[in-house]
């Protein structure tokens, strides 16, 4: 226990060397705390306080469960957002959605229709922290490569995270106890340093230093003339599942015309449906018809 808390010890107070003080400095220069860092990005993320409705060209690459690679090159995206988890991702052809990943307080779910025809979804509430990670994209982790949920104040082991700089470099790094008891790193944001000081690079691992998720977010831009700022270009990859998204978002803004069940459970299903979390009483496929 001893060689833990000193190898603990020993981390932070090398991340937290090039820290400073924890203090909110001005507004005019890059956060130089982690409390300042997590309250830039989480203040922005605030202003998005109703609907939001975006528009742009995705391209998806995974590989299905029977190991054939699947891939959908520059269809039409359409991303509705609801706070706090709230999200309709469709990916658009000719003839109209062929995949969606979606999200609402009580569901998360990915769909594809041609070929595959296969909805997962899953429970919140019986995913305790961790979505299915049998689906070929995971929406919780869409959303936090979108930037469309708040930085957390600690990952599973109530670790405060620590903002490392190093020149222009400034890392929010995430620590956990890994098998061994050791600390490893969980999560890093790469932060900008200049306006408006958002997130420029996610990366998530497991516990055994894994890449979960490693995400890029470029070129952030007003939601109208003086709403919060957004993301317009990212790369989202999953190297375990050999999945990749690049989404260009040409337009965004608020939408306060959304009918009250635009987020309502795919329902109406007609394909393969398969439940990806806790095992637990079936209320989607039952709503379906049918079973998980």
């Amino acid at each position: 226990m001893a060689r833990t808390l000193g190898a603990l010890g020993a981390l932070l107070t090398l991340v937290a060397g090039c820290n400073g003080l924890d203090w909110g400095g001005p507004r005019g220069v890059a956060p130089q705390s982690r409390r300042e860092a997590l309250d830039r990005v989480n203040e922005n993320l605030g202003r998005i306080n109703r609907p939001l409705g975006c528009r742009g060209l995705v391209s998806f690459r995974f590989t299905d469960a029977d190991g054939r690679p699947r891939a959908y090159i520059g269809h039409d995206a359409r991303l509705l957002f609801r706070p706090p988890q709230s999200l309709l991702f469709d990916v658009q052809s000719l003839a109209g959605t062929v995949a969606q990943i979606g999200s609402n307080d009580e569901y998360y779910w990915v769909w594809i229709e041609p070929e595959v025809r296969k909805l997962w979804y899953g429970l919140w509430a019986d995913a305790r922290g961790r979505v299915g990670r049998d689906l070929p994209v995971p929406p919780d982790q869409v959303l936090d490569a979108l930037m469309l949920r708040p930085l957390s104040e600690t990952l599973d082991d109530g670790i405060l995270p620590l903002l490392r700089v190093v020149g222009d470099d400034h890392r929010l790094i995430y620590v956990r106890f890994g098998p061994d008891r050791q600390p490893r790193g969980a999560r890093e944001i790469r932060l900008d340093p200049h306006p408006p000081y958002q997130p420029l690079e996610i990366v998530d691992r497991l516990p055994d230093g894994q890449i979960v998720m490693h995400a890029e977010l470029r070129q952030y831009e007003s939601v109208g003339p003086d709403g919060p700022r957004t993301a317009r270009r990212y790369v989202v990859r999953w190297p375990a599942n050999r999945a990749e998204m690049r989404l260009d978002i040409v337009s965004a803004k608020f939408r306060d015309d959304l009918p009250a069940d635009a987020f309502d459970f795919p329902a109406g299903w007609q394909g393969e449906i398969e439940r990806v979390d806790a095992v637990g009483p079936d209320e989607a496929g039952a709503a379906t018809g049918r079973g998980s």
